[in-house]
């Protein structure tokens, strides 16, 4: 972080030059499996005082591509921000004992996320990719992101233009 030029302290490994450190933490910053604690020392003799570890409660690495990837854009039901664009959200709180998994996140934009926090709205995952939104009046409205894929459709109503027929068009 800056704040001192005193040698880190790498686990299983031993202290470390200033430099090091930086760059060990500086490349690892995006691993899930990275796991990080800040130090508290004592300001007149510098003795270890606490030591505290940083929750895991933020998906990196390629847990937040897969949820980018997965959802395409903010789970709002009328939003088409991009998912890339957007905060990854905890469907059910990390405070109320939410997961930090790819479960329990979705992407909403900072104007939805705002919303759905501090105005009782609910967003619950039924699936990869889908969402039921729920108002505080307790109306739901669906969404799912669009298929990476063409379906695979033996219907020969299918037209073979489009690849998908002219009912089955998704409803948003």
């Amino acid at each position: 972080m800056g704040l001192s030029s005193q040698p880190g302290e790498l686990g299983g490994f031993g202290p470390v030059i200033t430099e090091v450190a930086r760059r060990v933490v500086a490349n690892h910053l995006d691993n899930p499996e990275a796991r990080f604690s800040v130090g508290v020392t004592h300001p007149v003799t510098g003795r270890l005082l606490h030591l505290h570890p940083i929750p895991a409660r933020f998906l990196r690495g390629l847990q937040a591509e897969l949820v980018h990837a997965r959802d395409q854009r903010c789970a709002w039901t009328t939003c088409r921000r991009p998912a890339a664009t957007c905060h990854l959200d905890h469907n059910t709180e990390h405070a109320h004992g939410g997961s930090t998994s790819v479960e329990n996140i979705a992407p909403l934009c900072p104007r939805h996320h705002k919303a759905k926090t501090g105005r009782d709205w609910k967003l619950h995952q039924t699936g990869p990719g889908e969402h039921t939104l729920t108002d505080p009046h307790g109306r739901h409205y669906h969404s799912r992101t669009p298929s990476l894929t063409d379906p695979a459709v033996d219907d020969p109503a299918v037209s073979a233009t489009t690849g998908t027929a002219d009912n089955d068009l998704p409803p948003f």
